[in-house]
């Protein structure tokens, strides 16, 4: 089983599907077992996502707030339930 290490140092490439399937299950099984990494994967999944959003070329609109606003409050529920 992947080390803690190396699932932070995949993190970015699971989210963006880089890697193999091979790879990427491995990861998966990681963090269904470790609640630390699956936090973190969260977390990272969660700043690409904001941040692709805010950096858009145009102007935010209602979608985009409304993203922003779900991701936020995605954000809120982890840190009730103890992220």
């Amino acid at each position: 089983m992947l080390s803690c290490k190396e699932v932070a140092t995949r993190a970015s490439a699971l989210i963006d599907g880089e890697l193999s399937t091979w790879e990427a299950l491995q990861i998966r099984l990681h963090l269904a077992m470790c609640k630390g990494c699956d936090r973190f994967v969260g977390q990272i999944r969660t700043t690409r996502d904001l941040t692709e959003t805010i950096a858009a070329p145009e102007p935010l609109d209602e979608a985009d707030n409304g993203r922003i606003s779900a991701i936020l409050s995605q954000l809120d529920e982890g840190k009730q339930q103890g992220g």
